[in-house]
């Protein structure tokens, strides 16, 4: 029990001595994720700062940041290739593009302003 305390605290040890660059996207991921969302997204999804979905039942990616922490949205966009989802057609989102669009969607504050 105690060896797996002491794994515990060397993990945390390590996430906390990461860089800031490890913690947060870099700009280039986020700019490539906002061309994304502009290309692929933005006919049925709110992709900014502002604004409503085109289409009423797709979610703001402001939405979609608060819905989701950064693992599960990469999982569930990781899929939308696959056969889109429900009331969404199949997307031409290429496995690559996933952590890009995710780092961009997380930078999205839901009262519109960038952290």
């Amino acid at each position: 029990m105690r060896a797996a305390g002491l794994g515990l605290a060397a993990v945390a040890a390590v996430a906390m001595a990461a860089p800031a660059s490890a913690q947060r996207p870099d700009e280039l991921s986020v700019a490539r994720g906002a061309h994304i969302a502009a290309r692929d997204c933005a006919a049925c999804h709110a992709v900014g700062l502002t604004g409503e979905s085109p289409v009423v039942s797709a979610p703001t990616f402001r939405a979609l940041r608060l819905r989701f922490n950064p693992i599960s949205l990469e999982r569930r966009l990781a899929v939308l290739p696959a056969g889109g989802h429900p009331v969404m057609p199949p997307r031409a989102l290429a496995a690559a593009d996933v952590p890009d669009l995710v780092a961009y969607i997380q930078t999205l504050e839901p009262d519109g302003r960038t952290p």
